[in-house]
């Protein structure tokens, strides 16, 4: 039987993904103007789930895992087993590399909070909550039970892997910070103050320090639910590759989150999810081993 191998990515007719500028800087616009809008939490939420290159781990700043992530994805609301609803993390990557699985657990609020209060210049009680979540996760994935189990739910693949868990909080805005905006008589001092209070394994950001990684043009926001994986969203830029074949096993129906992406054409939409069917069947995984990998370029 002979098979055609002409790859879609050497077709030049069809629909094409958002090129990074176009879209970092519809993205840089648009996230500006969220943070003007004296967004919630929730609000804030819903927008990094589509457009998961803003989110500290994106590239390998955090903690390395240089591998890249489980699922090419970021998990919204993961589940911690035991951790009530309203203590798990509200974003993680589980990154990797040859000898380590590195979760990245991400706490955000509100950009309106402030870290310290402008009178006594002591952190605020919303900051000593956020700061007590990143213990309770610490303390959580210190137990070998709760390692195990995460390792057998989100890096199955890698169980037998060493697990370095990274705390990341995302907080408040920077005008608290700079001259002429802020409330702290010496504003440096509070930035200094600020960035001594991080603790083993700990990063702190402010919402506008979040910037886009090229390294995650292709990367998605999952979220698990009944033992199953959901797509909630992938950035303008996404295509498929071979190499995300574990993606495509675990999310059979990417239409939905299509259906909200930016910047991109109803025939492009169709091509996604027709290519998405296409890498999931198994014939095609048979063939992934043609494929010499070194980035997600060349896909599709």
């Amino acid at each position: 039987m002979v098979f055609n191998t002409v790859r879609a990515s050497d077709d030049p007719t069809r629909p094409r993904a958002t090129d990074w500028k176009t879209y970092t800087t519809w993205l840089a616009h648009e996230w500006g103007k969220l943070l003007s809008s004296n967004c919630s939490e929730v609000d804030a939420q819903r927008f990094l789930e589509a457009h998961p290159c803003l989110l500290p781990g994106a590239a390998d700043d955090v903690g390395a895992g240089h591998h890249g992530p489980v699922l090419w994805s970021v998990i919204s609301l993961p589940e911690l087993q035991g951790l009530g609803r309203r203590r798990i993390p509200d974003f993680m990557w589980v990154r990797r590399d040859t000898a380590n699985v590195r979760p990245i657990c991400i706490e955000i609020e509100s950009p309106s909070k402030p870290w310290f209060s402008p009178g006594t210049q002591t952190p605020t009680a919303k900051l000593t909550e956020a700061l007590d979540q990143l213990v309770e996760w610490k303390v959580w994935f210190s137990q070998p039970d709760n390692q195990s189990v995460f390792l057998k739910t989100y890096a199955p693949e890698f169980n037998r892997r060493v697990l370095e868990p990274q705390y990341v909080l995302i907080y408040g805005r920077d005008a608290e910070f700079r001259s002429g905006t802020s409330p702290h008589p010496d504003h440096d001092y509070m930035r200094s103050k600020r960035d001594h209070m991080r603790r083993s394994n700990e990063s702190f950001y402010t919402f506008d320090m979040l910037k886009p990684a090229q390294d995650a043009e292709g990367y998605v926001t999952l979220t698990r639910k009944d033992n199953s994986w959901i797509l909630k969203g992938l950035p303008p830029t996404f295509t498929t590759h071979p190499v995300m074949s574990d993606l495509f096993r675990a999310v059979s129906n990417p239409e939905s989150a299509l259906q909200t992406v930016p910047l991109i054409s109803d025939e492009r939409r169709a091509y996604v999810a027709s290519r998405w069917r296409h890498w999931r069947s198994d014939r095609q995984q048979d063939q992934t081993e043609e494929f010499t990998v070194v980035s997600l370029g060349g896909g599709e």
